[in-house]
Protein backbone atom coordinates (compact mmCIF):
# COMPACT_ATOMS: atom_id res chain seq x y z
CA UNK A 1 0.00 0.00 0.00
CA UNK A 2 1.08 3.45 -0.58
CA UNK A 3 1.95 5.84 2.09
CA UNK A 4 2.07 9.56 2.28
CA UNK A 5 4.75 11.92 3.03
CA UNK A 6 4.73 15.10 4.52
CA UNK A 7 4.47 18.07 2.00
CA UNK A 8 4.71 21.05 4.10
CA UNK A 9 7.73 19.94 7.19
CA UNK A 10 10.12 21.80 5.76
CA UNK A 11 8.34 25.44 4.83
CA UNK A 12 6.80 24.96 8.04
CA UNK A 13 9.95 24.26 10.53
CA UNK A 14 7.65 22.88 13.24
CA UNK A 15 7.40 19.64 14.90
CA UNK A 16 5.40 16.75 12.59
CA UNK A 17 3.38 14.85 14.36
CA UNK A 18 1.83 13.22 12.00
CA UNK A 19 1.07 12.50 7.92
CA UNK A 20 -2.02 10.75 7.33
CA UNK A 21 -3.75 10.31 3.93
CA UNK A 22 -4.80 14.20 3.21
CA UNK A 23 -4.06 16.21 6.21
CA UNK A 24 -0.86 16.84 8.32
CA UNK A 25 -0.89 17.71 12.11
CA UNK A 26 1.91 19.83 13.25
CA UNK A 27 2.84 20.55 16.71
CA UNK A 28 2.19 24.18 18.24
CA UNK A 29 2.27 23.31 22.11
CA UNK A 30 -1.20 23.28 23.62
CA UNK A 31 -2.85 23.47 20.29
CA UNK A 32 -2.37 21.69 16.01
CA UNK A 33 -1.71 22.72 13.00
CA UNK A 34 -3.68 20.77 10.99
CA UNK A 35 -2.78 21.05 6.74
CA UNK A 36 -4.86 19.33 4.34
CA UNK A 37 -2.37 18.80 1.47
CA UNK A 38 -3.44 18.36 -2.43
CA UNK A 39 -3.25 14.60 -2.03
CA UNK A 40 -5.43 12.29 -2.88
CA UNK A 41 -6.69 8.80 -1.55
CA UNK A 42 -8.76 5.94 -3.51
CA UNK A 43 -8.77 2.28 -2.27
CA UNK A 44 -6.40 2.70 0.62
CA UNK A 45 -3.80 3.94 -1.88
CA UNK A 46 -2.22 7.43 -1.79
CA UNK A 47 -2.26 8.19 -5.38
CA UNK A 48 1.02 9.55 -6.84
CA UNK A 49 -1.02 12.27 -8.59
CA UNK A 50 -2.13 15.71 -6.76
CA UNK A 51 -5.44 17.40 -6.93
CA UNK A 52 -4.87 21.07 -7.45
CA UNK A 53 -5.99 23.32 -4.72
CA UNK A 54 -7.90 20.45 -3.13
CA UNK A 55 -6.69 21.31 0.38
CA UNK A 56 -7.79 24.40 0.01
CA UNK A 57 -11.38 23.37 -1.17
CA UNK A 58 -11.44 20.89 1.57
CA UNK A 59 -10.33 23.54 4.76
CA UNK A 60 -12.44 26.13 3.02
CA UNK A 61 -15.41 24.11 2.77
CA UNK A 62 -15.27 22.42 6.17
CA UNK A 63 -15.03 26.22 7.82
CA UNK A 64 -18.06 26.99 5.98
CA UNK A 65 -20.31 24.14 7.05
CA UNK A 66 -18.79 24.50 11.06
CA UNK A 67 -20.52 27.50 10.73
CA UNK A 68 -23.97 26.22 9.37
CA UNK A 69 -23.61 23.30 12.39
CA UNK A 70 -23.95 25.25 15.16
CA UNK A 71 -22.20 22.95 16.89
CA UNK A 72 -19.09 22.53 19.41
CA UNK A 73 -15.65 21.54 16.97
CA UNK A 74 -12.52 21.97 17.29
CA UNK A 75 -11.76 25.23 15.10
CA UNK A 76 -9.67 27.85 17.13
CA UNK A 77 -8.52 30.25 14.07
CA UNK A 78 -7.53 30.27 10.89
CA UNK A 79 -4.82 32.43 11.07
CA UNK A 80 -1.84 30.14 9.56
CA UNK A 81 1.63 30.48 8.59
CA UNK A 82 1.53 32.17 4.78
CA UNK A 83 3.15 28.92 3.04
CA UNK A 84 -0.20 27.15 4.53
CA UNK A 85 -2.45 29.92 3.84
CA UNK A 86 -6.07 29.04 2.94
CA UNK A 87 -5.54 25.28 3.82
CA UNK A 88 -4.60 24.60 6.85
CA UNK A 89 -6.37 25.47 10.83
CA UNK A 90 -5.64 26.18 14.09
CA UNK A 91 -7.21 23.42 16.30
CA UNK A 92 -7.49 22.09 19.81
CA UNK A 93 -5.82 19.09 20.78
CA UNK A 94 -8.15 16.23 21.40
CA UNK A 95 -8.31 13.10 22.59
CA UNK A 96 -9.57 11.34 18.83
CA UNK A 97 -12.56 8.65 19.65
CA UNK A 98 -10.65 6.03 17.07
CA UNK A 99 -13.81 5.15 15.41
CA UNK A 100 -15.14 6.51 11.71
CA UNK A 101 -19.05 7.42 12.17
CA UNK A 102 -20.38 6.95 8.87
CA UNK A 103 -24.12 8.09 8.41
CA UNK A 104 -26.21 6.67 5.58
CA UNK A 105 -29.35 8.05 3.97
CA UNK A 106 -29.55 6.59 0.54
CA UNK A 107 -27.97 3.25 0.14
CA UNK A 108 -25.21 2.75 -2.00
CA UNK A 109 -21.18 2.07 -2.50
CA UNK A 110 -19.81 -0.66 0.01
CA UNK A 111 -23.28 -0.30 2.06
CA UNK A 112 -24.98 -1.49 -1.39
CA UNK A 113 -22.70 -4.47 -1.62
CA UNK A 114 -23.59 -5.62 1.89
CA UNK A 115 -27.11 -5.12 1.37
CA UNK A 116 -27.11 -7.48 -1.33
CA UNK A 117 -25.33 -10.26 0.97
CA UNK A 118 -27.22 -9.51 4.36
CA UNK A 119 -30.34 -7.06 3.33
CA UNK A 120 -28.53 -5.42 6.20
CA UNK A 121 -25.66 -2.44 6.94
CA UNK A 122 -23.97 -2.83 10.26
CA UNK A 123 -26.21 -4.60 11.86
CA UNK A 124 -28.95 -2.43 10.82
CA UNK A 125 -31.67 -4.44 8.80
CA UNK A 126 -33.26 -3.08 5.80
CA UNK A 127 -36.30 -3.67 3.50
CA UNK A 128 -36.09 -5.35 0.94
CA UNK A 129 -36.67 -4.48 -2.97
CA UNK A 130 -34.05 -1.63 -2.19
CA UNK A 131 -31.53 -0.29 -5.34
CA UNK A 132 -28.46 1.18 -5.73
CA UNK A 133 -28.87 4.94 -5.22
CA UNK A 134 -32.43 4.53 -3.36
CA UNK A 135 -33.18 6.93 -0.41
CA UNK A 136 -33.60 4.88 2.89
CA UNK A 137 -36.57 5.13 5.26
CA UNK A 138 -34.60 7.34 7.51
CA UNK A 139 -30.49 7.57 8.26
CA UNK A 140 -28.69 4.80 9.96
CA UNK A 141 -25.81 5.41 11.71
CA UNK A 142 -22.52 2.49 10.17
CA UNK A 143 -19.83 2.99 12.33
CA UNK A 144 -16.56 1.50 10.77
CA UNK A 145 -13.16 1.20 12.20
CA UNK A 146 -10.34 3.93 12.07
CA UNK A 147 -7.48 1.92 10.37
CA UNK A 148 -3.86 2.88 9.69
CA UNK A 149 -2.70 4.37 6.36
CA UNK A 150 -2.55 1.61 3.65
CA UNK A 151 -4.83 -0.74 6.22
CA UNK A 152 -8.58 -1.04 5.32
CA UNK A 153 -11.65 0.33 7.32
CA UNK A 154 -14.05 -2.11 8.24
CA UNK A 155 -17.93 -1.63 8.65
CA UNK A 156 -18.68 -2.74 11.91
CA UNK A 157 -22.01 -2.78 14.26
CA UNK A 158 -22.91 -0.29 16.86
CA UNK A 159 -22.16 -2.89 19.64
CA UNK A 160 -18.73 -3.22 18.02
CA UNK A 161 -18.44 0.49 18.75
CA UNK A 162 -19.53 0.17 22.64
CA UNK A 163 -16.53 -2.54 22.91
CA UNK A 164 -13.89 0.09 21.31
CA UNK A 165 -15.38 3.02 23.33
CA UNK A 166 -18.32 2.84 25.89
CA UNK A 167 -21.35 2.51 25.26
CA UNK A 168 -22.27 6.46 26.78
CA UNK A 169 -19.59 7.71 24.19
CA UNK A 170 -21.26 5.68 21.45
CA UNK A 171 -24.69 6.69 22.18
CA UNK A 172 -23.14 10.21 22.14
CA UNK A 173 -21.34 9.79 19.02
CA UNK A 174 -24.21 8.47 17.24
CA UNK A 175 -26.63 11.06 18.42
CA UNK A 176 -24.31 13.63 17.33
CA UNK A 177 -23.42 12.41 14.12
CA UNK A 178 -27.50 11.80 12.79
CA UNK A 179 -27.61 15.54 14.25
CA UNK A 180 -25.28 16.67 11.89
CA UNK A 181 -26.28 14.41 9.22
CA UNK A 182 -30.05 16.06 9.22
CA UNK A 183 -28.83 19.66 9.36
CA UNK A 184 -26.50 18.89 6.37
CA UNK A 185 -29.34 17.02 4.36
CA UNK A 186 -31.27 19.75 4.22
CA UNK A 187 -29.00 22.79 3.79
CA UNK A 188 -27.67 20.89 1.14
CA UNK A 189 -30.92 19.72 -0.59
CA UNK A 190 -31.97 23.33 -0.16
CA UNK A 191 -28.51 24.01 -2.92
CA UNK A 192 -29.62 21.18 -5.32
CA UNK A 193 -27.27 18.81 -3.93
CA UNK A 194 -28.11 15.49 -2.35
CA UNK A 195 -26.15 14.33 0.73
CA UNK A 196 -26.23 10.62 0.23
CA UNK A 197 -23.42 9.45 3.28
CA UNK A 198 -20.96 11.24 5.03
CA UNK A 199 -17.97 10.63 7.32
CA UNK A 200 -17.61 12.10 10.38
CA UNK A 201 -14.85 12.21 13.86
CA UNK A 202 -14.98 13.49 16.93
CA UNK A 203 -12.50 14.14 19.70
CA UNK A 204 -12.77 14.33 23.57
CA UNK A 205 -10.99 17.37 25.74
CA UNK A 206 -9.88 17.15 28.82
CA UNK A 207 -13.36 17.48 30.60
CA UNK A 208 -15.07 14.93 28.81
CA UNK A 209 -16.90 17.22 26.06
CA UNK A 210 -17.05 15.57 23.23
CA UNK A 211 -16.34 17.57 19.75
CA UNK A 212 -16.58 17.29 16.28
CA UNK A 213 -13.11 17.61 14.41
CA UNK A 214 -11.25 17.28 11.48
CA UNK A 215 -12.81 18.06 8.15
CA UNK A 216 -16.30 17.98 7.84
CA UNK A 217 -18.98 17.70 5.10
CA UNK A 218 -16.53 17.33 2.21
CA UNK A 219 -16.15 15.73 -1.07
CA UNK A 220 -13.42 13.67 0.67
CA UNK A 221 -15.61 12.40 3.08
CA UNK A 222 -19.52 12.44 1.73
CA UNK A 223 -21.14 11.08 -1.25
CA UNK A 224 -22.67 14.36 -3.29
CA UNK A 225 -25.05 14.04 -5.65
CA UNK A 226 -27.07 16.07 -8.37
CA UNK A 227 -30.55 16.52 -6.76
CA UNK A 228 -32.21 16.54 -10.27
CA UNK A 229 -30.01 14.00 -11.79
CA UNK A 230 -31.16 11.54 -8.79
CA UNK A 231 -34.59 12.05 -9.58
CA UNK A 232 -34.30 10.71 -12.57
CA UNK A 233 -32.37 7.32 -11.76
CA UNK A 234 -28.95 9.06 -12.32
CA UNK A 235 -25.73 9.24 -9.62
CA UNK A 236 -23.99 12.10 -10.83
CA UNK A 237 -21.65 13.03 -7.91
CA UNK A 238 -19.32 15.49 -6.59
CA UNK A 239 -16.75 14.22 -5.05
CA UNK A 240 -14.32 11.49 -6.05
CA UNK A 241 -16.45 9.03 -7.27
CA UNK A 242 -15.40 10.01 -10.24
CA UNK A 243 -12.07 8.87 -9.90
CA UNK A 244 -12.47 5.70 -8.58
CA UNK A 245 -14.79 4.92 -11.57
CA UNK A 246 -11.71 5.71 -13.73
CA UNK A 247 -9.24 3.49 -11.51
CA UNK A 248 -11.79 0.27 -11.43
CA UNK A 249 -13.00 0.56 -15.36
CA UNK A 250 -10.60 2.18 -17.47
CA UNK A 251 -7.50 2.66 -16.12
CA UNK A 252 -6.43 -0.93 -16.49
CA UNK A 253 -5.23 -1.02 -12.56
CA UNK A 254 -6.16 -4.89 -10.90
CA UNK A 255 -8.04 -3.06 -7.52
CA UNK A 256 -6.91 -6.86 -6.33
CA UNK A 257 -3.45 -6.80 -6.79
CA UNK A 258 -0.44 -5.51 -4.83
CA UNK A 259 0.55 -2.51 -7.38
CA UNK A 260 -0.25 0.70 -6.31
CA UNK A 261 -2.84 2.45 -8.66
CA UNK A 262 -1.50 4.54 -11.66
CA UNK A 263 -0.61 8.45 -12.10
CA UNK A 264 -3.77 10.18 -13.29
CA UNK A 265 -3.59 11.43 -16.68
CA UNK A 266 -4.13 15.26 -17.11
CA UNK A 267 -8.69 14.81 -17.81
CA UNK A 268 -8.72 12.84 -15.05
CA UNK A 269 -7.05 15.47 -12.55
CA UNK A 270 -8.88 18.19 -13.92
CA UNK A 271 -12.27 16.89 -14.01
CA UNK A 272 -12.28 15.63 -10.22
CA UNK A 273 -11.16 19.47 -9.76
CA UNK A 274 -14.12 20.64 -10.93
CA UNK A 275 -16.25 18.51 -9.04
CA UNK A 276 -14.41 19.31 -5.72
CA UNK A 277 -15.10 22.99 -6.81
CA UNK A 278 -18.74 23.08 -8.35
CA UNK A 279 -19.59 21.52 -4.97
CA UNK A 280 -18.02 24.34 -2.80
CA UNK A 281 -19.74 26.71 -4.91
CA UNK A 282 -23.08 25.07 -4.97
CA UNK A 283 -23.21 24.77 -1.42
CA UNK A 284 -21.82 27.84 -0.22
CA UNK A 285 -23.00 29.91 -3.10
CA UNK A 286 -19.24 31.98 -3.45
CA UNK A 287 -17.06 31.18 -6.22
CA UNK A 288 -14.20 29.18 -5.61
CA UNK A 289 -10.69 31.51 -5.57
CA UNK A 290 -7.37 29.98 -4.92
CA UNK A 291 -6.80 28.83 -1.21
CA UNK A 292 -9.84 29.78 -0.33
CA UNK A 293 -9.09 33.52 -1.34
CA UNK A 294 -11.51 35.97 -2.90
CA UNK A 295 -10.13 37.32 -5.91
CA UNK A 296 -8.28 40.09 -5.44
CA UNK A 297 -9.67 43.88 -6.24
CA UNK A 298 -10.18 47.17 -5.02
CA UNK A 299 -12.42 50.43 -5.30
CA UNK A 300 -11.51 53.79 -6.61
CA UNK A 301 -9.58 56.02 -4.59
CA UNK A 302 -10.11 59.95 -4.63
CA UNK A 303 -6.20 60.37 -5.88
CA UNK A 304 -4.44 57.88 -7.83
CA UNK A 305 -0.56 57.72 -6.92
CA UNK A 306 1.93 55.70 -8.29
CA UNK A 307 1.48 52.55 -5.75
CA UNK A 308 2.16 48.49 -5.78
CA UNK A 309 0.09 47.03 -3.24
CA UNK A 310 -3.43 47.54 -2.49
CA UNK A 311 -5.20 46.39 0.60
CA UNK A 312 -8.65 45.84 0.59
CA UNK A 313 -10.64 44.43 4.24
CA UNK A 314 -13.93 42.31 3.78
CA UNK A 315 -16.16 42.37 7.09
CA UNK A 316 -18.95 39.87 6.72
CA UNK A 317 -22.24 40.74 8.30
CA UNK A 318 -22.07 39.46 12.24
CA UNK A 319 -22.42 35.57 12.23
CA UNK A 320 -22.44 34.88 8.99
CA UNK A 321 -20.02 33.01 7.46
CA UNK A 322 -17.50 33.76 10.42
CA UNK A 323 -16.21 30.37 11.57
CA UNK A 324 -12.83 31.92 13.06
CA UNK A 325 -14.81 34.61 14.88
CA UNK A 326 -17.15 32.70 16.27
CA UNK A 327 -14.69 29.84 17.71
CA UNK A 328 -12.10 32.94 18.90
CA UNK A 329 -15.57 34.35 20.89
CA UNK A 330 -16.53 30.68 22.09
CA UNK A 331 -12.53 29.97 23.19
CA UNK A 332 -13.02 33.31 24.87
CA UNK A 333 -15.67 32.13 26.28
CA UNK A 334 -14.48 29.09 27.86
CA UNK A 335 -11.53 30.84 29.09
CA UNK A 336 -14.08 33.16 31.92
CA UNK A 337 -14.18 35.87 29.51
CA UNK A 338 -17.54 37.42 28.93
CA UNK A 339 -19.48 39.52 27.31
CA UNK A 340 -16.66 39.73 23.88
CA UNK A 341 -17.76 38.70 20.71
CA UNK A 342 -15.21 38.53 18.01
CA UNK A 343 -15.43 39.59 13.98
CA UNK A 344 -12.84 37.95 11.71
CA UNK A 345 -12.86 39.42 8.50
CA UNK A 346 -10.49 38.99 5.76
CA UNK A 347 -7.46 40.76 4.16
CA UNK A 348 -6.25 40.64 0.74
CA UNK A 349 -3.54 42.16 -1.18
CA UNK A 350 -3.61 43.77 -4.82
CA UNK A 351 0.06 44.01 -6.44
CA UNK A 352 0.33 46.22 -9.47
CA UNK A 353 3.11 46.43 -11.69
CA UNK A 354 3.47 50.14 -12.20
CA UNK A 355 1.57 53.37 -11.98
CA UNK A 356 -2.24 52.44 -11.79
CA UNK A 357 -3.86 54.55 -14.24
CA UNK A 358 -7.47 55.52 -13.52
CA UNK A 359 -8.45 53.31 -16.57
CA UNK A 360 -6.91 50.70 -14.85
CA UNK A 361 -8.31 51.47 -11.83
CA UNK A 362 -11.73 51.88 -12.81
CA UNK A 363 -11.73 48.38 -14.38
CA UNK A 364 -10.44 46.75 -11.02
CA UNK A 365 -13.41 49.06 -9.26
CA UNK A 366 -15.77 47.61 -11.27
CA UNK A 367 -14.37 43.92 -10.83
CA UNK A 368 -14.40 44.40 -7.16
CA UNK A 369 -18.06 45.35 -6.87
CA UNK A 370 -19.21 42.11 -8.90
CA UNK A 371 -16.87 40.00 -7.22
CA UNK A 372 -17.66 41.03 -3.79
CA UNK A 373 -21.48 42.17 -4.22
CA UNK A 374 -23.03 39.45 -1.44
CA UNK A 375 -25.27 39.69 1.10
CA UNK A 376 -23.07 38.59 3.44
CA UNK A 377 -20.59 41.20 3.04
CA UNK A 378 -20.74 43.88 5.64
CA UNK A 379 -18.81 46.08 3.17
CA UNK A 380 -15.06 46.28 2.49
CA UNK A 381 -12.40 49.01 2.99
CA UNK A 382 -9.52 50.03 0.59
CA UNK A 383 -6.13 51.39 2.22
CA UNK A 384 -2.91 51.81 -0.48
CA UNK A 385 -0.08 50.83 1.75
CA UNK A 386 2.72 52.48 -0.93
CA UNK A 387 2.99 55.71 -2.80
CA UNK A 388 0.13 58.53 -1.62
CA UNK A 389 -2.13 56.88 0.39
CA UNK A 390 -6.15 57.23 -0.17
CA UNK A 391 -9.56 55.72 1.05
CA UNK A 392 -12.60 54.50 -0.05
CA UNK A 393 -15.36 52.24 1.53
CA UNK A 394 -18.04 50.69 -0.58
CA UNK A 395 -21.01 49.52 1.24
Amino acid sequence: MTTPHAQFASALDLPLLHAGKVRELYDLGDRLLMVATDNISAFDHVLTSQIEHKGAVLTQLSLWWFDQLGVEHHVLSAEVPSAVSGRAVVCEKLEMLPVECVVRGYLTGSGWVEYQESQSVCGVPLPAGLTDGARLPEPIFTPATKAAVGEHDENVTFDEIVATIGRADAEAVREKTLAVYATAERIARERGIILADTKLEFGKRPDGTIVLADEVLTPDSSRFWDAQAWQQGKLESFDKQYLRNWLLHESGWDKASDTPPPPLPAEVIAATGDRYREAYERLTGQAFATDGMVPQATATPDRIAAMTRVVVDVMPKPEILDPQGKAVTQALGRMGYEGLTVRQGKRFEVEVDGEVTPDRLEQIRTAAETLLANTVIEGFDVRVESGETSRAEVQ
